[in-house]
């Protein structure tokens, strides 16, 4: 039998590996601290905007597109900053009666391409449109790509050729739903998705469909291009929802593999990026996966477009989960093999109203941005303006900066004037977690913020 000695002796000894691990678990679950903001401005009209894509540029300004609105009809919205957020120029198509949507923009040496579609007056309905701008933003070119119904560029990317792959819908339903900026296109109102290839002038060199309503951004990769996209499935044992959809083609857009990824209810895929791995980045939001509602989705998937893991993020005030829609809208691979992840927080519910967290109710929307490790482990998350009672801020997009920062697309109607909802740019500090060595875009950085490391960010070729 034990005596009480050594009983006693083995109780305290339990107790000490018991408080032991406890404080392992507690020091593991201390976060770094997220980076401040270095400055956030509005830029637009005296009217209303809202931006959905944008980069830093080789100047180290920045340069951002979306809609703005005169009369209830949208146009399409161009805007470089400097490298203080200050205006520099604007340009505009559409107005005056033709409807127009700003989808994407990416830089060329001379200036920069941008995508969305217009009204075309030779049929009477908003049509795919590319615009090639210079520098100081005059136009080059612009053309439009005739297709039936309703039809948009959703993504381009800069190819290692000096041409333009471009994605997106046709084929949608002429109606005033879809005269506005389409989130997800749907198989059961028409839509078909394509693949374009275009010289750097603009003009087509081939085109193909794609197995999905729509392609939402494009990626040039090694054996071709990578497509992602947000489609209807269905099985014997689940119920009709949407997924995640990722497509590669070869160098002529056919079709290598398609995969659907997700849980057993909706997903929304939004943006990609490529991995140092070879394999993907997935960023959007979901209701699978047994979250109260909408949730950051983090997904890795490898080359072949098999998911290695998933990650859920949400709730950053602490508001009750049940009413809080955490919807992620860009993903970025950090220099060290991590990710970031952007969108916004808030509720939408009149019968709710939460409370008492210092960054303002819970139907004050915050752009919030999630830091995790190279397996979607969380670093850090942060909620931007941190103050209350300032306004909505949402973000739409993210981009990584030079010096080892992010800017962010905010949607925004706290930065005035102009008023009332503007495009927001907002810059972090940098993210002194990143242990790379090398900035946001791969280079080194000064000794202080860690060893110098080979690893960089850069299409994968």
């Amino acid at each position: 039998m034990m005596g009480d000695q050594q009983r006693a002796l083995a109780v305290k000894r339990m107790l000490t590996c018991l408080l032991a691990l406890v404080l392992s678990l507690l020091c593991s679950a201390v976060l770094a601290e997220a980076p401040g903001i270095e400055w956030f401005k509005g830029q637009g009209t005296d009217e209303g905007e809202h931006v959905h894509e944008g980069c830093q540029t080789r100047d180290g300004g920045y340069v951002a597109i979306g809609q703005a609105y005169r009369d209830d009809e949208p146009y399409m919205l161009i805007v470089k900053v400097d490298s203080d957020g200050n205006l520099e120029w604007q340009q505009t198509f559409g107005g005056a009666g033709r409807r127009a949507i700003g989808y994407c923009a990416a830089e060329v040496p001379d200036g920069y391409i941008v995508g969305g579609n217009l009204h075309d007056a030779s049929c009477q309905r908003m049509q795919r449109f590319l615009a090639k701008l210079d520098c100081a933003g005059k136009t080059v070119w612009q053309k439009f790509y005739g297709a039936p119904g309703i039809s948009a560029i959703r993504g381009i990317d800069i190819t290692s050729d000096g041409g333009i792959v471009a994605t997106g819908y046709k084929n949608g339903p002429d109606t005033e739903e879809f005269r506005e900026f389409v989130f997800i296109a749907d198989n059961d109102d028409g839509f078909t998705g394509f693949i374009m290839k275009l010289d750097a002038e603009g003009s087509v060199e081939w085109e193909k469909p794609i197995d999905a309503p729509q392609g939402t951004k494009v990626r040039e990769i090694s054996q071709g291009y990578a497509i992602c996209s947000c489609v209807w499935t269905q099985t014997e044992d689940t119920e009709a929802n949407q997924d995640f959809c990722l497509i590669e083609t070869d160098d002529r857009g056919s079709t290598l593999w398609r995969k659907t990824l997700g849980g057993s209810r909706p997903d929304h895929l939004y943006d990609f990026d490529l991995t140092k791995d070879g394999g993907y980045i997935l960023g959007g939001h979901t209701v699978s996966y047994g979250v109260s509602n909408w949730d950051y989705l983090l997904m890795k998937v490898d080359g072949d477009g098999k998911e290695e893991w998933h990650k859920t993020f949400g709730q950053p005030r602490g508001y009750d989960a049940r009413y809080i829609h955490d919807e992620a809208y860009g993903v970025r691979q950090t220099p060290d093999g991590g990710y970031i992840l952007a969108g916004g927080s808030g509720d939408e519910y009149d019968s709710y109203h939460g409370s008492g967290h210092p960054a303002g109710p819970s139907d004050e929307w915050k752009v919030y941005l999630v830091r995790t490790d190279g397996e979607g482990n969380l670093l850090w998350e942060g909620i931007y303006p941190a103050a209350a009672n300032v306004g909505n801020n949402a973000a739409e997009y993210i981009g990584l900066t030079s010096d080892g920062g992010y800017i962010v697309f905010v949607d925004t109607d706290s930065q005035t004037p102009p008023e009332p909802n503007n495009f927001g740019f907002l810059k972090t500090a940098p993210d002194v977690s990143n242990e790379s060595g090398r900035d946001a875009l791969g280079t080194p950085l000064p000794s202080h913020h860690g060893h110098e490391s080979s690893a960089g960010v850069s299409k994968r070729h």
